[in-house]
This record gives C-alpha cells, sequence and structure tokens, in this order.
C-alpha cells in the first residue's frame, strides 16, 4: 500500500468514524485497535503527527505484514456496515493477493 492508498483509506475512515461510529463496534477488537494505530481516525490533535507522510514513512513503509492485516481490518470494517469488499475496488483488489 503506498502513500497515496494510505491517505485516501484514511479519509475514509475518518468519514466512517464521524458519521457511523457503529461500525467499528462490529469488528472484532484487535482489528479496531489496529485501525486507530494506522489510521489515527480517532487520535487527539496532541497525538496526531505532525506529518503524516512522516508518519507512514517510519510506521507503515515497508511493512507488508502490517499493511495486509490493516488492510483485512479496513475490508472487515467495510463489510460490517454493508459496503461490500473493499478488494471488490479495482484501486485495493491487487493487494488481496
Amino acid at each position: 500500500m503506498d502513500y497515496d492508498k494510505y491517505l485516501k483509506l484514511q479519509t475514509r475512515l475518518e468519514w466512517f468514524y464521524d458519521f457511523h461510529p457503529q461500525f467499528f463496534d462490529d469488528i472484532p477488537p484487535e482489528q479496531k485497535k489496529l485501525l486507530q494505530d494506522i489510521f489515527l481516525y480517532d487520535a487527539p490533535d496532541e497525538g496526531y503527527p505532525e506529518s503524516l507522510q512522516d508518519f507512514y514513512d517510519e510506521t507503515i513503509s515497508g511493512k507488508p505484514t502490517l499493511q495486509h492485516d490493516a488492510l483485512l481490518a479496513v475490508d472487515a470494517l467495510y463489510q460490517a456496515a454493508g459496503a461490500g469488499s473493499l478488494f471488490a475496488d479495482n484501486e485495493y483488489r491487487s493487494l488481496a493477493e
């Protein structure tokens, strides 16, 4: 998952959390925590990184297992919300492998 895809998902998760926070309760707690740690959708202002690019570079880039697990957690959220699968989107389909 490159930075552009990360940023798109981060924006989507913030939207989900702002408008449909109940769906986050419908996924396993370990996936919910992973989403919080990776996509920062509910991070307090004082805990939010100054640069998302730096956060991505230091925390996510070059860590394929972490990225894979995060994408599976996003997919679980999509399915809990009734939005289908993340991997049905052509942009993310290849990342499911």
